[in-house]
């Protein structure tokens, strides 16, 4: 076999394999799309809901809305939290029973314990970032179809391709040709143009691959987009904008003071 017909039979192995790979594609999102239709039948937990729908620390911005409305936090102009009337309440009360969420009761504690701290300051405090982790860890684990949504194997599979083919051909030109490398010294030199040539062909084969391939859809996510939120809706406009001004800001850290010390006319 020529390296023309080795090329060839490489081009068209990786064309059948793209269509296998556009076949299943199309045959999951069908899948998908039928599976979808049960979505309405499910339990989904609020915060669980919006962070699937955005970010893992907007549920954060629930819990922070939630418990305002409770009266457990109370937030400042700047778009600082802080616990109201020291946290307490009586026993049982109904302001109590928000905290029963472990996203809610993590967020309250951070907040006791950083004191008026803002939303964005508190997404890398390690007590709230590990109970919200766990939670949602917990609630993927509820709808195991859809925990894995963001899992592309298909996709990766095409990029994976196109990486293989763009390696095929400099490993054809420098070990498959006539003149094979006839030494360590050849053999080495042989390995780098592989390498080199590898990348040149890679990046923009894999980029091409990666830039056209279709992402897999994602009905769970826009399922739970579009589920309402009544506790954040129920804030008043300026509680909402103060919350909103919380979730991009942080507050400035304290900085030290220098000190300089006389250095006894060493300058």
């Amino acid at each position: 076999m020529t390296q023309l017909d080795g090329a060839v039979a490489a081009l068209v192995s990786a064309a059948g394999v793209y269509g296998v790979l556009a076949v299943l594609w199309v045959a999951r999102s069908r899948s998908d799309r039928a599976a979808a239709a049960s979505l309405g039948r499910l339990d989904i937990d609020p915060y669980h809901a919006v962070a699937t729908a955005g970010q893992p620390y907007d549920a954060d911005e629930h819990a922070a809305a939630v418990l305002l409305l409770a009266g457990r936090l109370r937030i400042g102009a700047d778009g600082q939290l802080s616990v109201a009337d020291g946290g307490s309440h009586g026993a049982g009360s109904s302001a109590d029973a928000v905290v029963d969420h472990p996203v809610a009761a993590a967020l309250l504690d951070a907040v006791r314990r950083n004191g008026p701290v803002t939303l964005r300051r508190l997404r890398d405090d390690p007590g709230l970032r590990e109970a919200r982790g766990t939670f949602l860890r917990e609630q993927d684990a509820r709808v195991p179809r859809w925990s894995g949504r963001r899992n592309d194997g298909i996709g990766t599979t095409a990029c994976a391709t196109a990486l293989a083919l763009s390696s095929f051909f400099p490993v054809q030109r420098v070990f498959l040709g006539d003149e094979k490398p006839a030494g360590v010294g050849d053999l080495l030199f042989g390995l780098f143009l592989v390498v080199i040539t590898g990348l040149m062909l890679a990046v923009p084969l894999v980029w091409l691959a990666m830039r056209y391939w279709p992402d897999r859809r994602d009905p769970f996510r826009a399922h739970c987009a579009g589920l309402p939120h009544p506790e954040p809706a129920a804030l008043d406009e300026e509680r909402r904008g103060r919350l909103r001004e919380s979730r991009v800001h942080a507050e400035p850290r304290a900085r030290e003071d220098t000190t300089w010390v006389d250095s006894g006319g060493a300058f």
